[in-house]
């Protein structure tokens, strides 16, 4: 089961509870699995049509629960889509005019779906039905292991709109695009998406993101430090290879005798240790020395390297 699948899942298993919040749900199912079909005569009819048996479920239990509906769902495939399964339920002329009235009260006689009833959406709990409504009608949702992206792909500018402002409002940034002449509304950030999982209530989702990011914060905890160390070793293996040098030169033009009795004891420790760092030199001297102070004395060294030139 792909992550969508399982958020949707997580969504389609939560209670319903206030009659508003079941009402917002149902408009943005409406608004996005939903169609209607002329009967002629001034009869319509409305029908559901999603991929998921589940959605389709809520769908139903929506329209029972709200207006007291008990159209039968059908399973039908779909040939000329590869064999997909489509679940469809379709209402009477009657329940038709029902639902189109519960979803927004002030409607005129008429037969289309643009445009969006606010009054369900004044509400914070409304709103956040509604947002659940419009994943699980139109919803996708990238793996976070493989990045943090999710699309809501809508059938017109109005209703992307509305969900961009809902979204906006309860603090989920979004980005707009039109892909093949559908409204997308998507999100690619973390943050985003965990804000976006909690405000539907998909719990368990925010979890497993939440893990992942950890997981992916530690990762690069572990490689920025690895990173780091590589450098300052590198770093200090190149100075050491530099004093080495340096010492080598003195010891062939003048003999490291000639350096000041201090500086020759160090030299020939280099000399000896090549891969040490400086506070490992700086324990072997004699009275031991500071890391700082072999720093210093180094410095004298290349010095009087440079007088050789």
């Amino acid at each position: 089961m792909n992550f969508t699948a399982t958020v949707k899942q997580e969504l389609i298993s939560l209670p319903l509870e206030k009659t508003c919040c079941m009402t917002s749900e149902l408009n943005a199912l409406t608004a996005c699995c939903g169609s209607i079909s002329l009967l002629g005569a001034g009869r319509v009819q409305l029908h559901y049509v999603t991929q998921s048996a589940g959605v389709l479920r809520r769908i139903f239990t929506l329209l029972k629960r709200r207006h007291g509906i008990s159209a039968a769902p059908r399973l039908v495939r779909l040939g000329s889509f590869g064999g997909v399964r489509q679940y469809q339920l379709r209402l009477t002329p009657e329940d038709t005019r029902t639902v189109l009235r519960g979803m927004d009260p002030q409607r005129r006689e008429g037969i289309g779906l643009r445009g969006v009833p606010l009054r369900q959406t004044r509400r914070i709990c409304c709103r956040r039905a509604w947002i659940r409504g419009a994943f699980l009608g139109c919803g996708t949702v990238t793996d976070p292991a493989r990045g943090y992206r999710a699309e809501f792909v809508l059938a017109d500018a109005a209703r992307a709109a509305h969900l961009a402002r809902l979204l906006t409002l309860n603090g989920v940034p979004t980005g707009h695009i039109q892909r093949r002449g559908s409204e997308v509304v998507y999100l690619r950030q973390g943050d985003a998406l965990v804000t976006l999982l909690g405000l539907m209530g998909a719990s368990r989702a925010v979890f497993h993101v939440e893990n992942v990011r950890a997981a992916g914060s530690l990762s690069a905890g572990v490689n920025r430090a690895t990173n780091c160390d590589h450098a300052n070793l590198t770093k200090q293996l190149s100075a050491a290879q530099r004093q080495v040098e340096q010492i080598t030169r003195i010891s062939l033009a003048r003999g490291l005798t000639a350096l000041p009795r201090e500086l020759e004891e160090l030299a020939r420790l280099r000399l000896s240790n090549p891969d040490a760092g400086l506070k490992e030199l700086g324990d072997m001297l004699s009275p031991p020395l500071t890391k700082s102070g072999v720093q210093q004395r180094m410095r004298r060294i290349a010095a009087f390297a440079q007088t050789l030139d």
